[in-house]
């Protein structure tokens, strides 16, 4: 039996932290404060946790009861699951973001010099951000479109228009925290290279 406290503990040691086994820390100081950084990655982490996730399984686990236990499959259920997957992973993006969670090429990483990966986060941000707001610009782009011709999901009445707004906002606010974050980057690139 272990003592109280002790898995606590162990999740905060620099060991778990470098395995990626600690609990994601969310800097409420960093630029664009608290808001940006804390309180609304947090919104958007527990509706993907507690409105999202419980909808997959619940679909998939009524699917499952209906298809092997009275042999009637419903076929709006992966339409369903689909979507609600979907704004899941788009609900996670902005607190993967804050909690700087997002996958790197450790083994290059660990070699680089401050600078080097000051100048390889920024470049990376800049990417990223570029990528969100690609799609944040093609999901409103496309939003008068969607609502004008009433597209939807096939088996069941789920309107597509809320789900794209849903996701150019998410996306959206992913883009500016990842230009926050070049930012803040490539002004560390700067001071790291000043200091060398």
């Amino acid at each position: 039996m272990s003592a109280p406290g002790l898995n606590q503990q162990v999740l905060d040691s620099q060991e778990a932290r470098e395995e990626g086994l600690a609990v994601p820390v969310l800097k409420p100081n960093a630029w664009g404060g608290r808001w940006l950084n804390v309180r609304l990655p947090e919104l958007l982490r527990d509706a993907a946790a507690f409105v999202f996730l419980p909808i997959i399984v619940l679909v998939i686990a009524v699917d499952v009861v209906g298809r092997y236990f009275f042999n009637h499959p419903f076929q709006w259920s992966q339409e369903v699951a689909t979507l609600a997957l979907l704004l899941l992973f788009v609900a996670a993006i902005p607190f993967a973001t804050a909690a700087d969670g997002h996958v790197r090429t450790e083994t290059l990483y660990e070699k680089y010099s401050p600078r080097q990966r000051s100048i390889a986060d920024a470049v990376a941000a800049l990417c990223g951000a570029v990528f969100m707001g690609v799609v944040a610009i093609w999901q409103i782009r496309e939003l008068p479109g969607l609502y004008q011709r009433g597209e939807g999901a096939e088996f069941i009445n789920i309107s597509y228009w809320p789900i794209s707004i849903f996701v150019a906002v998410c996306m959206m606010f992913g883009a500016i925290q990842l230009l926050v974050r070049m930012t803040e980057r490539a002004r560390d690139a700067i001071r790291n290279g000043a200091e060398a």
